[in-house]
């Protein structure tokens, strides 16, 4: 007796699929045409400000969206009403916001960096919440405060007001950073005769370059787009900052529109120039500090 033996299955013809390389194609043109809808996004306020600065006729409500005759009737207005003076107050005090937060955030940064505490974690919970203190807050405390020190309508005073912004931040981000660096060259260096302050200033600082130039242009751009501290802390004209500056053209009763756009033209090149001539470190330093 002859077993008979079961048929083999038929054989499955696969389905047909796309190439891995055209459905990375059309991967690839989809995340295109999504980053130009973003990009137009966010770039359309920077095209609205430059038609309206060359339209000298047009205001809030009646801006068109091509300027049929344009002109620099409203950069003119700008130039003499903000004028140069309030770039220099907002350069200076945004300046000096930067080197007063980088002298206070290092030295704090590295120690809570080296130190192994409950107390850090406290003190980490406690920068976070004087970043969620409400501006208008501090703002009427600095006010009482720099009224008995005489510091109203001075550039220590802004600076020191828009430091509070700054300081949490770069120690957040600067200990992030440290956290990442070889202890055993901090170790070399104390080895070698170095003491703390030579160790951060000599080595920690070097190292950390990425970080320290990230919560420099952060503090840069908190005390450049202040509006508070510049409105409270000052009621003298030649030391209004920009940001106020182009408040009192946007207020101002006259068609000043084209003025009020020019003067915000005016105001984003310095931050504008600030990201371009840092954006290298800037990338390495938020993305190495997010690392850990």
């Amino acid at each position: 007796m002859t077993a008979t033996l079961p048929a083999a299955p038929a054989a499955v013809t696969p389905e047909p699929t796309a190439a891995p390389a055209e459905r990375r194609r059309r991967r690839g043109w989809m995340w295109t045409i999504v980053t130009i809808v973003v990009l137009a996004v966010y770039l359309f306020p920077v095209y609205w400000m430059i038609s309206a600065s060359l339209q000298p006729t047009a205001n809030s409500a009646d801006t068109a969206w091509f300027p049929a005759a344009p002109g620099l009737g409203g950069y003119e207005t700008a130039l003499d009403d903000a004028g140069l003076g309030g770039l220099r107050v907002s350069i200076l005090v945004s300046l000096g916001s930067v080197l007063v937060t980088l002298l206070v955030a290092i030295p704090a940064a590295y120690a809570l960096s080296r130190l192994r505490s409950r107390a850090v974690s406290i003190a980490l919970i406690l920068l976070l919440l004087a970043q969620m203190i409400p501006s208008v807050v501090l703002a009427t405390s600095f006010y009482a405060m720099f009224n008995s020190w005489g510091l109203l309508n001075t550039f220590l005073g802004l600076i020191l007001a828009n430091s509070t912004a700054g300081v949490p931040f770069a120690v957040i981000v600067m200990r992030a950073f440290m956290l990442r660096l070889d202890t055993e060259v901090i170790e070399a260096a104390t080895v070698d005769g170095l003491g703390p302050i030579g160790t951060l200033w000599r080595i920690v600082v070097p190292l950390s370059r990425n970080a320290i130039v990230t919560a420099g242009v952060f503090a840069f751009l908190f005390s450049w787009g202040d509006l508070l501290f510049g409105l409270t802390l000052v009621n003298r004209n030649e030391m209004y900052p920009m940001s106020v500056l182009i408040l009192a053209l946007a207020n101002s009763n006259l068609n000043t529109w084209a003025a009020t756009m020019a003067a915000s033209l005016i105001a984003s090149v310095p931050a504008l120039v600030v990201i371009l001539a840092a954006q290298r470190h800037v990338k390495a330093g938020l993305s190495a500090g997010a690392g850990r």
